[in-house]
């Protein structure tokens, strides 16, 4: 154990430094670097067997850290200024990609609950790739660069909320029942921090360790109320979010994460691929992945359009929503440890078919955004000169 886990964080930062370097995403990276010390590499050349039941427990364990990360990001603050523009057009995207989704599920001949599954994890959007080559156009603070963030922020916290709906457990009643206890939960937590947000502690060593058992705590009371433990972990994440310690919580969480549990988690998904599951993902990745960009381009382009944006600028948006990250594998990965496809051989296809999407997503968007999007000099906002 101690042996795979120090060669598993030394690889996926080696790995992922190099991606950086190519200007790909790192997590590209590490997800290469489990598929090296996995069964699809080091298993079939040296009969390795990678991953024991700890690794894989820490590994999740970096689930929970990344969305409750995402959740201080975001913050409450951000909700409220998402504004009309950036509701209505994330409305019509979260709809249309999981339509989309649902759609392939259909078209492949799945039932409506794997259907489901598919469509769940089309509907996150990250937005790394696009920032950096809006970035480098010099139109982040464009209209399109800001309806684009703003998009991408509701769209974490929708896809979470719709995770939860679709995959909770338990009769549907009941369901909506424990959904419904678990937002008064949260609703009261986060008045009750705002409430004694002025309170100083001189302990910061006892707030950092009460943030982490805060988050825990959370996403074991909703794993309790049968919905996913990273749904706990996210609204945790935001219900600290006006903490007046938080950027100390952010940083010290985001180290502890990044160094150690979130590496791990995806050099996990990278060694869970399987060699069969490669083979036969032909005709599901011919179904899904176009799917997933389409739906993607036209429901961001029609609520941008709808939002009063110009055709071309409309399309830009929609275009440079289509990469997925992170989330898309935190979904695919719950809904396997959730046994939703019922066939393990199913579960790996659709995981392969993910990364897959992962990767080809965040290769095209930015070639792909810069032939559809032509920033006028007078849209972009100035930006502060040395």
């Amino acid at each position: 154990m101690l042996l795979e886990i120090g060669l598993a964080l030394l690889l996926a930062k080696v790995f992922g430094y190099g991606m950086e370097k190519l200007k790909q995403p790192a997590v590209v990276g590490e997800i290469a670097a489990g598929i090296l010390i996995g069964p699809f590499v080091a298993g079939q050349l040296f009969n390795i067997q990678y991953l024991t039941d700890i690794t894989e427990d820490l590994a999740k364990l970096g689930i929970i850290f990344l969305l409750f990360i995402s959740g201080l990001d975001i913050g409450m603050g951000e909700i409220k200024k998402a504004g009309k523009k950036g509701v209505l057009t994330s409305l019509f995207d979260v709809v249309f990609a999981f339509f989309f989704g649902f759609l392939a599920g259909q078209i492949l001949g799945y039932d409506p609950r794997v259907s489901i599954a598919f469509a769940n994890i089309l509907v996150a959007t990250s937005v790394g790739v696009t920032v950096r080559t809006l970035m480098e156009m010099r139109a982040l603070h464009s209209n399109v660069g800001e309806l684009i963030l703003t998009v991408a922020v509701l769209d974490d916290i929708l896809a979470i909320i719709v995770l939860s709906i679709t995959l909770g457990k338990g009769d549907s009643i009941f369901l909506i029942g424990e959904i419904t206890l678990f937002f008064i939960i949260f609703l009261i937590t986060a008045f009750l921090i705002t409430k004694f947000s002025r309170v100083r502690l001189a302990m910061p060593n006892l707030i950092l360790t009460g943030a982490i058992s805060f988050m825990l705590i959370f996403s074991a009371i909703a794993q309790h109320l049968g919905l996913a433990a990273i749904t706990g972990a996210f609204f945790a994440g935001l219900a600290l979010s006006n903490f007046p310690y938080r950027r100390r919580i952010i940083e010290f969480t985001r180290q502890v994460g990044e160094i150690f549990f979130i590496p791990l988690f995806f050099v996990w998904v990278g060694a869970s691929f399987k060699l069969d599951a490669v083979l036969g993902i032909g005709v599901l990745a011919l179904v899904l992945i176009p799917m997933a960009l389409l739906g993607k381009i036209l429901g961001c382009s029609i609520g941008a359009k709808v939002c009063g944006f110009k055709t071309r600028d409309a399309l830009a948006v929609g275009v440079g929503m289509m990469p997925r990250m992170e989330v898309a594998l935190v979904v695919i990965t719950t809904e396997m440890s959730m046994n939703i496809f019922g066939s393990e051989s199913l579960a790996h296809q659709v995981l392969a078919t993910t990364i897959l999407l992962v990767i080809i997503s965040s290769m095209i968007t930015p070639f792909a955004l810069k032939i559809v999007y032509k920033p006028e000099s007078n849209q972009s906002k100035p930006t502060p000169t040395d």
